[in-house]
């Protein structure tokens, strides 16, 4: 019994840990979009780079609303 309720708890924590790096990354990605990409486009428009911040941000824009249609939400 002690040795099914250390496996048991072995694969709760591997499980535990790999939610965890699952929660981080989604939450990393909803900061750099949020923030990252905003920030670069105002500092490309700052800098004078006008030519390659239009396009990215017609870009982005297009991921943002083209992506729930391909993830199906």
């Amino acid at each position: 019994m002690i040795t099914l309720f250390v496996i048991g708890i072995i694969v709760f924590v591997v499980k535990l840990i790999l939610f965890a790096f699952k929660a981080a990354w989604g939450i990393t990605k909803g900061i750099l979009f949020v923030i990252g990409i905003p920030a670069l486009l105002i500092a490309l428009f700052v800098a004078g780079v006008v030519s390659l911040a239009i396009p990215l941000l017609i870009l982005a824009l297009l991921a943002v609303f083209i992506w729930p249609v391909v993830k199906g939400v």
